[in-house]
């Protein structure tokens, strides 16, 4: 993967990282549209109403002064806050659809995020589990090492030891197949499934049911620094699996269907997740509480986490046996809350669905085109100073 320029990040922020100064342009051709979609929000408002006011409790803890562009807009913390604060204003005076559409227009600045834009969904699943090994719970989750520290550098790619720092942590390999975290006392929970191991990675948090009935909830607690593989395009390439075959469901089946080679087509993505436990829901950037189809998890390079977003794509509709009977053009506002190891660029978005089973389900088919806008307020010019860079992106 090309290394992209380094630019201040709202989430090296919100994680402690150390940033550079602010740089002229995000590389991506963001453009101010006056062609303003209607926009019909097909969810419950007060689930946005929520979502924003997790994100203003974030970006609150920004200093007001640090910058991120968006296109060729300089943007502060300050900034981000008041879209979000004006918005939540005119949700709560809006008396229908068309009166906040109007009042939008009047308040804000749109910027058409360039297409195409590819949207996935994630999910936080229900996993068995036990808290300590036995022979059904063999798989461990494993907690982040002391011996990893928080790269000090703009990019932030998780954790490295002082010792290899160029080339990252140990690799899922090195760490499933051959144990080298085993005995350190680093196991948090075991789990009964190595596929459904793999996929919490993925996913990043999830509840784990014990033998006793109660649960337990983990989340995100680090990486291994290394670059994520996406699975389906292994099993593309090696001829397993055909592009428009490939789903959620279709990859764990095909890893079902072949134990054999379970453990060397997981491998292939080196990327590795440490754990932790906690009392709150899924959590996203600056441990904000996600909020089922109104957080998204985008690339803050060119999306700055505490962005206030509206977005449209096609959801699958399922029947009572969980087929797919057909698909629904979905829209609604959103707010940039997340991150993802696959998630790169200003042309991919991962939508967070919620947690169970209705969740899992439209997170293993969805894989949508659509678009996507971003709202700031029209009291912040441009600054003039700034050119237009669409350089080659990684």
């Amino acid at each position: 993967m090309k290394r992209r320029r380094l630019f201040i990040l709202f989430l090296m922020i919100l994680q402690g990282c150390i940033p550079l100064h602010p740089p002229k342009t995000s590389g991506i051709p963001f453009a101010r549209t006056d062609a303003y979609p209607l926009m019909e929000d097909t969810g419950h408002l007060e689930s946005i109403k929520s979502a924003v006011q997790n994100s203003l409790e974030a970006v609150s803890r920004l200093k007001p002064q640090d910058q991120v562009m968006i296109g060729n807009r300089s943007c502060t913390a300050r900034d981000l806050q008041e879209a979000l604060s004006s918005f939540l204003q005119i949700l709560s005076d809006a008396k229908d659809a068309s009166e906040l559409n109007g009042r939008i227009r009047q308040a804000f600045d749109l910027y058409e995020v360039p297409g195409p834009i590819l949207f996935t969904g994630y999910y936080s699943p229900l996993l068995q589990g036990s808290l300590k090994p036995t022979e059904r719970f063999r798989y461990p989750l494993y907690r982040r090492p002391d011996d990893l520290i928080t790269k000090n550098s703009p990019s932030c790619l998780g954790f490295i030891p002082f010792s290899s720092a160029k080339q990252g942590h140990f690799t899922r390999k090195e760490i499933d197949t051959q144990g080298t975290l085993s005995g350190r006392g680093l196991e948090l929970l075991y789990l009964d499934d190595p596929v459904e191991r793999f996929f919490l990675h993925v996913q990043g948090s999830g509840i784990i049911r014990l033998p006793d009935g109660s649960t337990v909830r983990v989340r995100y607690d680090g990486s291994n620094g290394r670059s994520y593989t996406s699975l389906g395009k292994v099993l593309i390439n090696q001829g397993r699996l055909e592009t428009h075959e490939v789903t959620l469901p279709t990859i764990k089946k095909y890893l079902r269907l072949h134990p054999g080679e379970q453990e060397e087509i997981m491998n292939r993505n080196e990327r590795y997740i440490f754990f932790k436990t906690t009392e709150a829901g899924p959590q996203g950037a600056g441990d904000m509480v996600l909020t089922p189809y109104r957080s998204l998890a985008t690339d803050p390079a060119v999306i700055p986490t505490g962005s206030l977003c509206y977005y449209s794509a096609r959801f699958p509709l399922f029947n009572q046996l969980g087929e797919i009977n057909g698909w629904q053009e979905r829209g609604g506002f959103a707010v940039s809350q997340d991150t993802g190891g696959a998630i790169r660029g200003h042309q991919r978005v991962d939508i967070f669905l919620g947690e169970g089973d209705s969740a899992a389900a439209t997170a293993g088919h969805l894989k949508s085109g659509g678009k996507l806008y971003i709202l700031l307020r029209k009291d912040q010019d441009p600054d003039p100073g700034a050119e237009m860079n669409t350089g080659d992106l990684p």
